[in-house]
């Protein structure tokens, strides 16, 4: 069964050209996606065709991490959420994204307007609560 759900997987990846808009979209994804690395926060911005992560450091210049007890990448997780977009927060206060590879590129504008809002929420929170380095 797992066979024939993958094989018709494929033939709908192939009939929708799905590696095809990938290509397309994926230039704007990334454009936006390295963007993100002027912002007071992100360390590191980078990806691979819609596949995207950002690193959240405490002083951009040395990029010294936040104390890892802080879990600076759980609460940009929830400020994205209350965005309405779902992002992973992985170990290192590292943000990855993964779009359905279908998303338009105006909703790849969406995605990172939103981004932008929480990571703006996130740069009041970790101010407020001190936890920039000097």
């Amino acid at each position: 069964v797992a066979s024939a759900v993958a094989l018709r997987t494929i033939e709908i990846y192939q009939r929708r050209d799905i590696v095809g808009h990938v290509r397309h979209v994926a230039p704007a994804f990334l454009k936006r996606l390295r963007a993100l690395a002027e912002h007071p926060l992100v360390g590191e911005a980078n990806g691979v065709g819609l596949i995207g992560g950002i690193e959240l450091v405490a002083d951009k210049k040395t990029k010294q991490n936040f104390d890892g007890t802080r879990q600076v990448g759980a609460a940009c997780s929830r400020f994205c959420e209350e965005e309405g977009l779902i992002v992973r927060a992985l170990l290192g206060d590292r943000i990855a994204l993964c779009p359905p590879l279908v998303i338009t590129e105006q909703e790849i504008a969406d995605l990172f307007d939103r981004l932008e809002r929480a990571l703006a929420k996130t740069l009041d929170w970790v101010t407020k609560e001190k936890l920039l380095a000097a």
